[in-house]
């Protein structure tokens, strides 16, 4: 008896399906962490306790959904992020050097950005910036120990990034690989900007905060140090 083989075409069409599948799926279980995400924090920080807002590193997105009644700032290093911010203050500048006195803010915000901001020694300048600007702060950050990488969507591979080094393995055996084909330079750029942390190096880097744990089947997800 012959065996049929599957085309080419066949196993691109089923490897693209299969990728457009799991895209919505995490794209469904991201948008239900950031309603969640929104709400507590909508707890935590009242709209009329607040009257001034630094977003570092933020779009204007999070902030239409809030609707917060609040003077809004948005600082971030790239100007194309925040070029359509209508109603908000956008300024280009660096995280890790703000250009603001001590507490000019009721709060400062940063949500998923602190990874990407370079290795610890950028981190604790990053940190040590919020704390200073802001009379209270918020700060969220991807579990580093948490099975699922969100950026490059992967199981557990983040955890020995030696093999993050080799090209195969980004371009082909992460999610974001496989649906970008990125370059060599542009794959060694992105990796280059993700540093996850754990809970211990987060409380490290804000020892006046209190951490916030976002659970996901029972395991620790994300973290958030926040100030009131």
């Amino acid at each position: 008896m012959r065996t049929i083989l599957p085309s080419s075409a066949e196993v691109l069409e089923f490897r693209n399906r299969v990728m457009l599948n799991y895209s919505r799926i995490l794209r469904f279980f991201m948008e239900r962490f950031r309603r969640k995400r929104l709400a507590h924090f909508r707890n935590t920080f009242p709209p009329e306790q607040l009257g001034t807002i630094l977003d570092v590193g933020g779009t204007p997105d999070i902030w239409n959904a809030l609707k917060y009644p609040c003077e809004i700032t948005l600082l971030n290093s790239d100007p194309s992020e925040i070029h359509a911010a209508n109603g908000y203050h956008v300024q280009v500048g660096d995280g890790r050097a703000l250009p603001f006195h001590d507490l000019a803010f009721d709060l400062v915000f940063s949500n998923s950005v602190i990874e990407h901001v370079g290795g610890w020694e950028d981190m604790q300048p990053f940190a040590r910036e919020l704390r200073r600007v802001g009379r209270s702060y918020y700060c969220q950050t991807p579990n580093k120990w948490f099975p699922i990488e969100p950026h490059l969507g992967t199981l557990f591979l983040h955890w020995w990034p030696w093999l993050l080094n080799h090209y195969f393995v980004i371009r082909y055996l992460t999610l974001w690989g496989l649906l970008n084909k990125p370059a060599r330079v542009t794959a060694a750029k992105s990796l280059s900007e993700i540093h996850l942390l754990s809970r211990r190096e987060l409380e490290r880097l804000f020892p006046d905060g209190q951490i916030f744990v976002e659970r996901f089947l029972f395991m620790p997800k994300s973290y958030t140090a926040v100030r009131h």
